[in-house]
């Protein structure tokens, strides 16, 4: 089991881990799916979940495209259900495990942390390269060096049509 911060353990869809995650939602509903958008860590205790019904959870969560899947155990279970791991990993879903002590929502903040940190990233790259394509437009050779200037902070093709 390969270990994340807050002592997670992930048990299943380690090839999967690379996807982004957009929230984390806590939910005990045996289909949270209608309140999902897609893009979740959904965290749950597991206290609807028995081995009739992890495969068919497990598929509603992958059909609504959520990222990963949190169990807390010691409260409901003392182990993740067998019939869930199997169901995560036949889907490639992460199935993370939170141990009692690590709370929800401190992972939910760790998650909250992480999206605006990338946010800030996004921001303060668009302002460096607004800086210097101002900059470029003041040359000499202004819209051709706008464009080229642009062509490379894309990684691609720029042109000037008029």
């Amino acid at each position: 089991m390969r270990r994340l911060p807050l002592k997670l353990g992930v048990l299943t869809g380690q090839d999967a881990l690379d996807r982004p995650v957009r929230w984390v939602a806590v939910s005990e509903l045996e289909d949270p799916t209608p309140f999902l958008e897609g893009g979740e860590l959904v965290l749950t205790t597991g206290m609807r979940l028995d081995a009739g019904n992890a495969g068919p959870y497990v598929d509603r969560l992958v059909g609504k495209g959520v990222t990963g899947l949190g169990f807390g155990v010691g409260l409901g279970h003392e182990v993740i259900p067998a019939g869930l791991v199997e169901a995560a990993a036949r889907a490639g879903l992460p199935l993370i495990e939170v141990p009692r002590d690590t709370p929800f929502v401190a992972i939910g903040k760790l998650v909250s942390d992480l999206i605006a940190a990338e946010q800030y990233d996004e921001i303060r790259r668009a302002f460096v390269t607004q800086g210097r394509l101002t900059r470029a437009a003041l040359l000499p050779e202004g819209p051709r060096a706008v464009v080229d200037g642009l062509a490379r902070e894309l990684g691609g093709w720029a042109a000037l049509l008029d």
